[in-house]
């Protein structure tokens, strides 16, 4: 059995023309075959990854300017008995006096966009290598084997 998880990331910035997000690389998991070892019996697992396998910056903010990023998730090809969740292992470097709140647990993406973290840029003009984790609830051996694949797609606005 070989189940593949593709995560995509896009990015969109709102609010000001000068101001941008940037997120990469994206996650791929592969469900190696030899983790099935008993036929007749239901295998879970929630598969994490890296805990900076994504790095997001922001930029083109005026000095101690706020700012807020949302998330969700675009289903190209995604089983609803996934739940793919997400979560900031990290503050990032930003400026003097400068803040990163939210964000540091786990919450499960949907297809609308939700608050994800915010904070101030600080005595800067933006926030770089906000690390972020990724986990997947859900994976069994009831799923169809094939390739899932959704996008996390990350704003910022001020």
């Amino acid at each position: 059995m070989r189940i593949f998880l593709s995560i995509l990331l896009l990015c969109y910035c709102f609010e000001a023309e000068a101001q941008t997000i940037s997120a990469s690389p994206g996650w791929s998991y592969s469900v190696p075959s030899g983790t099935i070892s008993e036929a007749g019996t239901d295998y879970s697992l929630s598969p994490v990854s890296a805990a900076n396998q994504t790095l997001i910056s922001i930029a083109g903010f005026s000095i101690f300017s706020t700012y807020a990023v949302t998330v969700h998730k675009i289903d190209t090809d995604w089983n609803s008995g996934l739940t793919l969740q997400v979560q900031r292992t990290g503050a990032g470097t930003t400026g003097f006096l400068g803040s990163t709140n939210g964000g540091a647990a786990y919450i499960s993406l949907t297809n609308s966009p939700q608050a994800f973290f915010n904070g101030n840029i600080g005595f800067a003009n933006g926030k770089n290598n906000v690390p972020i984790q990724y986990r997947i609830q859900g994976a069994s051996v009831l799923l169809p084997v094939k390739t899932y694949t959704t996008t996390v797609v990350y704003t910022v606005s001020n």
